[in-house]
Order: C-alpha cells, then sequence, then structure tokens
C-alpha cells in the first residue's frame, strides 16, 4: 500500500477554507476514499446524527497529478477515517507560514502502548515546506479499510440515484435560511414540499400553531421536470400546495430543522453557483446537492468538485 503526493495551492485552499470546515459541522470525524481518479470525503451515520455527507474531488484538482501515488492490492483503493479538525489544523498551520509546498504520504511509526511497548501506527504525514522552513507534522488516521470495509464505503459515496426533479434554492437562499431558522424555534420537525412549478413550501404544525412558508419560481432541473401550469397562483398558498400534491406535481416529507438549518448554511463556506435539493423516488430521503463554478470558465460549471447531502426523512 502506498500513499503519496503534493497537494495544489488550490486543492489546499479549497479543502481548509471551505470543504473541511463544512464536514466539521456534521461530526468531528470522516471517512476517506483515495483512488487514482478520485479523492472522496464521506461522513455517514457513523460520523454525523444521520446526515450523509459526500465531498468529491478529481485527484488533479487536489494533487499535482505528476506526484500522485495511490497503490494498493484493492484496485488501488485506500480508506480510513480521520479526525477533521486535526487535518483542517495541519492544513490552515501550512497556509498561515506561507508555505510554498505541501506533500502528504501515508507512512507508519512506531509509537508505545498502554505499557510502553512499541507497536505500528498509520499516520498522514504533510511535510510544508516554505522559502525559509520545513514542518513536518503527523496525523493520526484509522487502521487502513480492509477490501470488504473499502467496497462498502464505495458503496455508501455514491448515496443513491438522482431524484425526478430538483429547485435551485441558490435565488432564495437567505430567505430560506431565515425561514428554516425560524421555524426550528417553533418545532424540531417539518414537512418539507418540492413542486415542479418551482415552489419549495416548509410547514411546522403543532397542537397550537401551524406556521410555513413558500418559495416560488425557483429553477427547476432538469428542465424536462419542469411544469408551468403546476400551482394555481389565484389560490391560497395552502391550497396550491395542496393542489400540487393532490395531482401529484409536488412530492412531501417530514425532516429534521436543524439538519436542514445545517446544510442550507454550509454555503457560507461553499460558496456554490446552485443548491439543488430534490426528495428521492419513493420519499425515502432529501437529496441535496452543491453546484460549483469551473473556476477557469465563468459560464462552466465544474465537473471535478461536488457537494452532496442526503438528510433522513421521518414519520409525518
Amino acid at each position: 500500500m502506498k500513499l503519496k503526493g503534493r497537494l495544489t495551492e488550490h486543492g489546499a485552499r479549497l479543502l481548509w477554507k471551505n470543504f473541511l470546515p463544512t464536514i466539521e459541522k456534521f461530526g468531528k470525524t470522516c471517512q476517506v476514499l483515495l483512488g487514482t481518479d478520485e479523492v472522496h470525503f464521506v461522513q455517514t451515520s457513523l460520523n454525523t446524527d444521520g446526515v450523509h455527507v459526500t465531498a468529491r474531488f478529481a485527484t488533479e484538482t487536489l494533487f499535482d497529478p505528476d506526484s500522485y501515488r495511490c497503490q494498493s492490492k484493492h484496485f488501488n483503493l485506500i480508506a480510513f477515517q480521520v479526525e477533521v479538525g486535526l487535518l483542517l489544523r495541519v492544513l490552515k498551520g501550512a497556509a498561515a507560514t506561507n508555505a510554498d509546498l505541501v506533500d502528504v504520504k501515508l507512512t507508519m511509526r512506531q509509537v508505545a502502548g498502554p505499557a510502553g511497548e512499541p507497536h505500528s501506527k498509520p499516520f498522514l504525514s504533510f511535510t510544508a515546506t516554505g522559502a525559509s522552513t520545513t514542518v513536518v507534522q503527523d496525523v493520526p488516521i484509522s487502521k487502513p479499510y480492509t477490501a470488504s470495509e473499502v467496497q462498502s464505503l464505495v458503496g455508501a459515496k455514491d448515496g443513491g440515484s438522482f431524484c425526478p426533479a430538483y429547485v435551485d434554492v441558490v435565488p432564495a437562499l437567505g430567505a430560506a435560511q431565515a425561514i428554516v431558522d425560524r421555524l426550528k424555534a417553533v418545532d424540531d420537525t417539518a414537512m418539507l414540499a418540492i413542486g415542479r412549478g418551482g415552489d419549495a413550501h416548509v410547514l411546522v404544525q403543532t397542537s397550537s400553531v401551524a406556521l410555513g412558508a413558500q418559495l416560488r419560481d425557483l429553477p427547476v432541473y432538469p428542465h424536462t421536470a419542469y411544469d408551468p401550469e403546476a400551482a394555481d397562483r389565484s389560490k391560497s398558498v395552502s391550497d396550491q400546495l395542496q393542489g400540487l400534491l393532490d395531482s401529484g406535481k409536488a412530492v412531501s416529507v417530514h425532516i429534521q430543522l436543524k439538519q436542514l438549518s445545517r446544510v442550507l448554511h454550509a454555503s457560507l463556506f461553499t460558496e456554490p453557483a446552485q443548491v439543488l435539493c430534490g426528495i428521492s423516488e419513493g420519499g425515502g430521503h432529501v437529496h441535496i446537492m452543491h453546484v460549483f463554478r469551473d473556476p477557469h470558465r465563468e459560464d462552466a460549471y465544474d465537473d471535478n468538485v461536488t457537494l452532496t447531502f442526503k438528510l433522513p426523512v421521518r414519520d409525518g
């Protein structure tokens, strides 16, 4: 098993400034899956309170292609678990010292056991080289995953199929964040409905109060899912929602508001061009995707970086 590479300046910045702070909001640990073409940071229910998080990077985004080596007996895939805060601290430290180069490698170190006996432990070793300084820091990781554990993580990273329809929340992101935060003070669970006419509804109902909000005219993806006649705007918001649900032009589920709030506020770190929100076929989960601009082309999206969230649903 061999892993080494030199982080690109862009890749290191994406990790310490955007993605690792986001991942840390959902759990203290994450699972890392490295391959020859892609690197994934994955959080499952083992790492979070139920939200499934996957950050995917093309290897050339994070690593200089000439320096990157990832070799193992299992399809050249390597996986392990790591504390997000430790990883973040090392990369922030390298940035703070204006390191010109940051090299990473998987290594084994001899450390003292509970009774003082030496044993080998795996680490990610970071070497940050600047104009006049070289700093080496080791981040402890779990034992590298077995072949079966790697395969389980490969399945977990994909997170299932796409939803039939998504709305892009970015045009109303500030309003959505404020609405969810306000509703969170009323109850911990809300109904979320996504309509093919570009509507998103969030509704809290308790024994003493019913409070909700509608976000209208949001972009719908794919474009073939858009139905401009889906909602009758002459009716009240509650009647519009009921009509959409009755006609099958909207679907609804119940979710934890604190989880939805955390995902919406994650955009403050990642700065996506789109935040696509959909409900899976059959209503098994809510799927939210952050889509990013291509850093080299203003009119294109970046296929090399994605961030997705799966929110579990609750009984209504």
